[in-house]
């Protein structure tokens, strides 16, 4: 008896945010038919401008009036067409309480237990065990809320909420081929979850998103079960079974065999994008593998530097520098040498 009385105090909810998103039906009409009539105000202007045009003989006024005027009754056009769509659209009426309350009760005979919370006015069911061609998802609760049943034409009011989560090898965030974020992909189901809120009828929308729960299309999942166990590399975006993928430790991201390499001096796994090409050797290293040349500061494998830390062009250039300056300090000394020979064969002569 207790519970049946908290199940009519949630239909009372949930008929009280049924009756908001029809005032929220209502306030889209209002706007619609405030811009109509702003429109036909508009062209009631335009009217008395272009008579007083052609009166006064203001032809370039006239021509330019005119093409406003087109332009207006195109988009006039299209709204008309619009407004009248949404006024002669059958809206369903309002359902009573005692519909509501059975909507409750038979959610429990044909799907399972309800669970609510009226505090945080949520309203759940939870589905069997879901699995897809051989993949096993697990259960999944469906909770909607209802003080968000008002914002229906805008917002979803419910997620889909995976409780033995089973995620995409690729996307931690998709726990099912058509839920992303715990947002249910509605397909071709969207215009008929979204009626079934309107109406009232809570069992046939829960009844609706536990069947696309268990069915798989193809046509449009956000990752396809084929690709479910795979891993999506972080720089192409191709999927790839987990023994193929390659983990960089410098971005710490997963990549395929054409998106990654090794260094070649400490084997090192690395993406591209991590990896340094030695100018000097034209092979792949890794960053800790580098180091800059002390003379022109660029960067190189360390296998490509001397001991000194130089690099094979700076080396060169330091031994080019060093034997010039050898055969410098020779010509000097050579000099030198004959300089002195030639002042010791001198006699010098006393006044």
């Amino acid at each position: 008896m207790k519970k049946q009385k908290k199940l009519i105090r949630l239909a009372d909810m949930i008929l009280g945010a049924v009756c908001q998103l029809k005032k929220q039906h209502l306030r889209q009409i209002q706007s619609n038919l405030e811009d109509f009539c702003k429109k036909c105000s508009e062209a009631s202007k335009d009217s008395h401008l272009f008579y007083a045009a052609v009166e006064r003989n203001w032809l370039s006024s006239v021509e330019k009036i005119r093409l406003r005027i087109s332009r207006n009754l195109n988009d006039f056009s299209y709204n008309l067409q619009r407004f009248k769509e949404m006024l002669n659209t059958d809206r369903p009426k309002l359902p009573k309480l005692s519909d509501v309350f059975a909507e409750l009760n038979q959610i429990e005979q044909d799907i399972g237990e309800l669970q609510f919370d009226l505090k945080e006015e949520t309203i759940s069911v939870i589905t069997d065990s879901v699995s897809l061609e051989d993949i096993a998802f697990g259960s999944f609760e469906i909770k909607l809320n209802i003080g968000e049943i008002r914002s229906l034409y805008t917002e979803s009011p419910y997620r889909v909420i995976a409780l033995e989560p089973n995620p995409a090898g690729s996307d931690s965030c998709v726990t099912h081929p058509h839920v992303s974020n715990e947002k249910l992909c509605e397909g071709d189901g969207h215009t008929a979850i979204r009626r079934s809120l309107e109406d009232g009828r809570l069992c046939d929308f829960f009844t609706m998103i536990v069947n696309i729960l268990q069915t798989y299309n193809p046509d449009s999942p956000y990752v396809s079960l084929d690709d479910w166990e795979g891993i999506s590399c972080y720089d192409c975006g191709y999927t790839v079974a987990g023994d193929d993928c390659y983990y960089c430790e410098y971005c710490e991201q997963d990549y395929c065999s054409q998106c990654s390499s090794y260094c070649q001096m400490c084997d090192t796994t690395i993406c591209l994008g991590c990896a340094y090409e030695c100018p000097s050797c034209n092979e792949p290293v890794c960053k800790s593998c580098t180091a800059a040349c002390k003379e022109c500061e660029e960067t190189f494998c360390k296998d490509c530097l001397t001991e000194e830390g130089l690099c094979q062009n700076c080396e060169e250039n330091r031994k080019e520098n060093s034997d010039e300056e050898q055969e410098s300090k020779s010509e000097i000394a050579e000099t030198n040498t004959a300089v002195q020979s030639h002042s010791m064969g001198e006699t010098a002569i006393h006044a």
